[in-house]
Order: structure tokens, then sequence, then C-alpha cells
């Protein structure tokens, strides 16, 4: 009989365990699924200001890039929302104020940042390489520029 209470507990532990690793996995899935929207193809160009405070410091970035259009419905709902959004394809203004494709040999072109951190976000038609001049462009946009067109 003792035996079988022990065996009983083991029982019940491992299947509470495997409940809350289920739920737990649901709910990151979810919460990946609805921030990240991993799974969305359906992307637009934007203008976005993202201010990260840290302890110690306060950091401001300024870029052009691609972000779920579902993402912007729901800013612009303004929805209560958080967690984690990836902003690809970014092209930013580098300190010689010359448009710049982020993506190099270390970096793929994309950064995730907290959508609370947000601070604006301004739509655009087109890639922003083609919406400058020429001479307001980086090489490393223009390179980009010629491909495209």
């Amino acid at each position: 009989m003792f035996v079988y209470k022990m065996e009983l507990k083991r029982i019940v532990r491992l299947i509470a365990v495997i409940i809350v690793i289920v739920i737990f996995s649901w709910g990151m899935s979810n919460t990946f699924h609805d921030t990240l929207d991993i799974h969305s193809s359906k992307k637009k160009w934007v203008y976005i200001e993202i201010k990260k405070v840290l302890p110690r410091d306060t950091t401001d970035y300024f870029y052009y890039g691609q972000i779920n259009e579902s993402l912007i419905e729901k800013i612009n709902a303004k929805e209560d929302i958080s967690g984690l959004f990836i902003l690809s394809n970014i092209r930013y203004w580098n300190d010689d104020d010359l448009l710049t494709v982020y993506e190099d040999k270390e970096h793929y072109g994309s950064r995730i940042f907290q959508i609370q951190d947000i601070q604006t976000v301004v739509p655009y038609k087109d890639d922003p390489i083609n919406l400058f001049n020429m001479e307001e462009l980086h090489e490393s946009s223009k390179a980009l520029r010629d491909t495209i067109n």
C-alpha cells in the first residue's frame, strides 16, 4: 500500500509538470506569434524612433526599415501591446548624413526591439533608398538601389 501511494504521488507530480510545460509552451508560442509575427509575411516600410531606457543610459534609435503590417495596425488602434518585434531591412543616417544599409559582414540588416520602446512610427510606401536623392545615399545604399531598379 505504501509503495502504491508513493507511485501515485510520482505520477501526479509528473502529470503536473507536463501540464505546466504544455501551458508555458503554449503561452510562449502565442506571445512570440503575436509580438514577433513570425508567420506574417506582409511587411511595410516605416520610419521608426525607438527610445531604449537603461539604468545608466538612454539610447535613441532612428531607423527606416520594415515591420509587420499587423503591428502597425495594433499601434494605430492604440492597443496595449508589449513584447518583441523585428525591424528588418534597416537603413539609417550615418555620421556623414548619408542613408546607409545596416547589413554588413556581421549583421543581417535586422534587429529585435521591445514594442514598448517605440516612440514614433511613420509608414512609407517604398524603400527609403528609392525616395532620397543619390547624393544623400551611402555607397551601400547606391549599390542596393542599382540592384532593385
